[in-house]
This record gives structure tokens, C-alpha cells and sequence, in this order.
């Protein structure tokens, strides 16, 4: 049950992505802006629907699949988890991000800029687990001498609030560019990170074993998950601190979208290049020092009785010393770095096949690229996408993406505007519907906007 209990532990904290590769620059949405704020936008003015503009859930883990543990295939769950552990890598990670738009809009500026500007709510984890770890927790200490190091491992987890203004500026026929502002509210933030130390068993001289606690030195900083007073994590508190009533910060991001030629493009962006003042219910707990052990001398004099435990564990806390911080301390956002180059083709004409416009194409074909990089972890990803008018009310985008989880990952999404309403929806991994459990990685968007077009 110890062994089984680690991975289903895993297999529910199901991963960390952000990359909207569906999304990204895709059939103008709105949301387009929050991914590139240089993106172009052809709107007098929109609004989303208040808590259904952009719901957002995306998940991953590089280790393995809920299927390759619980699949029944008539293999023992020991040797399916001992199969899992051997392909295990030297350190996987495993995340997991949620968005919800509480309320956006945007509108057209008298010089032709387009102001955008709304207020989200995001939870984040991402945790590195290091294959030493993973063999330790299964094997327990039988490899003697050998060391398992806790380098590798760190984790990030955190939930805030943005409250974001941006602006979209077109330059000239072939530049857009663009910038958008955040303030932060953090509700909770936890992190450690550049860890080290080792734990190793040896042979011993006056026993059988001797272990060891070699350069300890583990550091945890958390903010708003202790309280000091009589506050309670609760509902109340969580909307509390979303608005301005957590531990604020600033961040940045900047974008552009430049046409080479007339059917070529080039797009970029740079996300959430900011950090977060933690200063309230801060706590932080620090671990260094070293310790060694083989095993209790133990002394069977009934007049002169000793208290082992005790003295066993005084001598550890003098040589593992554990310390309760208080101080304030920064962190910084995961930064996501954006970049596409697509060619349109195939001119748009009406249903009695009249020309719209000598600039509008019904297909775009071309290649993503995608990066975060944090102090936890940093990982890249690329996609190849396929999107295309199906007429004038749907626009459909077709994806396939490698990244550290799969290597045939296609994802769809769909966008579809009547009037002034506009629906969209996009996903990813969908070839692995007929088996959701085999996938490593997940990811839906969708929402509700009420957008208005210039008159022609």
C-alpha cells in the first residue's frame, strides 16, 4: 500500500502545461491578446461573458500514465509499477494549471489603438520529482553506498489574481505591436528550490549498517498557508485576497505580429515578466547539517534506566537544525516566451464567389514554438498547425505538438461567431480520447465573448 499509495498520489496531481498552442493567434478571439498582446485584433469593441469568457484547465505528467499502472491486462500491479519505476528518468516533473476569466472587455481607441483589459484568477503547481527519490520511496535503502541526492528536487505551487490592462498598437501595414500590464494578488505561494544534500548507507563497524545525512540543506518559503491570528483558509478568506487583498506584485508581457510579405507572418510574445511581494503569513522553514548513525549501544542497567529515544533524537536535532523564518521574500512568475512564422493562402470570396478583399485568406498553415522558464523548470515545446475558414460563421485550427509528454499530440479548436456572439472551444491529445487514460498530458479552453466589428 506504501508503494501504491506514491503513485496514485501522482497519477491525481496531474501535470503542468500553459502552453495554449490551440489558442494561440487563433480566429481573432479576444483571449488571443492575453497570449500576444501585439496580436491584431479587428473589433470595434467586445466583451466577454463575466466567468465564461476563458475557462482554462491543463495537466501533465512526463512520468507515465494512469493506464500503465491500473490497466487490466492481466500483469500484476508490482510488475506494472516495477516497469514504471525502470522507465522512470532521472527527474520528471508534474503540474498542473487552471485559469478562470472573471470578466474582460476591450475597445477601440479614436487613434485606432485597442485597449483590452480584465481580471483572472490562477492556480499553479509544478513539482520535479528526481528518479533518486522515487527509488528510495519503492527500494528503500538496499543499494548500499549509494548516494540519493535531493538536488533535483523542487516544487512551486501558488494561486492569485491578475488584474491586467493592455494596449495593441498598429504601427504600420507590416507591424503591430503591443503591451500589457498586471497586478498581482497572491492568495497562497509555496516554493523550494536549489536543494542539496544526500542520504546513503554504508557497512559498519560496530553494527550492521551505517547511514548517513550528508550537507543537508533544504529550504521551503511559503506565504498565506500559515496564519498567525485567528484567520482559517476558507472561501471567504481565498475572495478575500484574489482583489488587492493578498501579496501584490507587478508583471509585464509584450508582443508583436510582423508581415514579411504579404502572406507571411511572424508573431512573439513575452508573458507574465513580473514577481510577487510575499509579505503576509509569511513562514519559511530551513534544514541544513549532517548526521550519522549506527544504530543505539544500549545499556541494560535497571538502577541507571536511559532514555534512548530521547537522546537519539536530541542528537539529531543538534546535527540536523531545523529553522522557523519569518521574513518577507520575492517570487518570481514563470515566464512564457511565445513564436509562430504561418503563410495564409487561398483568397476569401463570398457565396456567389465575388473577391471580399485582396488580404483575406481561408488558410494559414505554419509552425509555434513554446517555452516557460521558471526557477523550478523550463521545458519547450513545437507545433505545427493547419487552421481554415469552414465558412463565414466557423473557423477550426488543427495542431500537432511535441513537448516533453508525447510526441503525437493533435489538438483541435473551433470558433464560431453569429452576429455578435461568439463561441469557441479548443483541446489537445485527442488521439487519446479512446483511451483518456493512457494520456500523459490534457488540456481544454473554451468560452463565451460578445464581439462587435466595425460596419463596413
Amino acid at each position: 500500500m506504501r508503494k501504491l499509495s506514491f503513485f496514485i498520489f501522482l497519477v491525481c496531481a496531474i501535470g503542468y502545461n500553459q502552453n495554449k498552442q490551440v489558442l494561440y493567434d487563433f480566429a481573432d478571439l479576444p483571449q488571443t491578446l492575453l497570449l500576444n498582446p501585439g496580436a491584431e485584433v479587428s473589433q470595434k469593441f467586445h466583451f466577454g461573458m463575466p466567468l465564461f469568457s476563458q475557462i482554462s484547465v491543463q495537466g501533465g505528467f512526463t512520468g507515465f500514465s494512469t493506464y500503465d499502472i491500473f490497466a487490466d491486462n492481466g500483469i500484476d500491479i508490482n510488475d506494472k509499477i516495477k516497469t514504471a519505476i525502470d522507465n522512470f528518468g532521472k527527474t520528471e516533473f508534474v503540474g498542473f494549471n487552471q485559469q478562470l476569466e472573471v470578466f474582460s472587455g476591450g475597445f477601440r481607441l479614436p487613434n485606432s489603438n485597442y485597449l483590452s483589459f480584465g481580471y483572472y484568477q490562477e492556480f499553479d503547481l509544478l513539482a520535479k520529482i528526481p528518479r533518486d527519490l522515487v527509488d528510495l520511496y519503492y527500494e528503500g535503502n538496499t543499494d548500499l553506498n549509494r548516494r540519493y541526492s535531493s538536488k533535483k528536487a523542487a516544487f512551486r505551487t501558488e494561486l492569485l489574481g491578475v488584474l491586467h490592462v493592455g494596449l495593441s498598437k498598429k504601427i504600420n501595414e507590416k507591424w503591430n505591436v503591443g503591451a500589457r500590464a498586471k497586478i498581482y494578488s497572491s492568495v497562497f505561494n509555496a516554493s523550494s528550490k536549489s536543494n542539496s544534500g544526500s542520504f546513503y548507507t554504508e557497512d559498519g563497524t560496530q553494527n550492521i549498517y551505517r547511514q548517513h545525512l550528508d550537507n543537508i540543506n533544504f529550504l521551503m518559503q511559503s506565504s498565506g498557508i500559515f496564519f498567525e491570528n485567528d484567520e482559517e483558509f476558507n472561501a471567504s478568506y481565498v475572495k478575500s485576497k484574489l482583489l488587492f487583498g493578498g501579496n501584490l506584485g507587478l508583471g509585464f508581457d509584450v508582443g508583436f505580429t510582423h508581415h514579411i510579405k504579404k502572406q507571411w507572418e511572424i508573431t512573439g510574445s513575452i508573458l507574465d515578466l513580473g514577481f510577487v511581494n510575499n509579505t503576509k503569513n509569511v513562514r519559511s522553514y530551513s534544514l541544513k547539517g549532517d548526521y550519522e548513525l549506527e544504530g543505539l549501544q544500549l545499556n541494560f542497567d535497571p538502577n541507571n534506566p536511559e532514555d534512548y529515544w530521547t537522546d537519539l533524537k536530541e542528537e539529531f536535532d543538534n546535527s540536523i537544525v531545523l529553522d522557523t523564518l519569518y521574513k518577507s521574500y520575492i517570487s518570481f512568475r514563470p515566464v512564457k516566451l511565445h513564436g509562430s512564422v504561418s503563410y495564409a493562402f487561398g483568397q476569401k470570396y463570398d457565396d456567389c464567389r465575388f473577391l471580399i478583399g485582396p488580404d483575406l485568406y481561408v488558410n494559414k498553415i505554419g509552425f509555434q514554438w513554446f517555452s516557460t522558464v521558471g526557477v523550478v523548470h523550463s521545458f519547450m515545446a513545437g507545433t505545427l498547425f493547419y487552421e481554415r475558414w469552414i465558412n463565414k460563421y466557423l473557423q477550426t485550427k488543427l495542431t500537432y505538438t511535441v513537448d516533453p509528454y508525447s510526441f503525437s499530440n493533435v489538438g483541435l479548436g473551433l470558433s464560431t461567431t453569429i452576429g455578435m456572439f461568439n463561441m469557441y472551444f479548443a483541446a489537445d491529445n485527442l488521439l487519446s480520447l479512446n483511451n483518456i487514460y493512457d494520456a500523459k498530458s490534457a488540456s481544454f479552453q473554451l468560452g463565451i465573448n460578445f464581439i462587435f466589428k466595425d460596419k463596413n
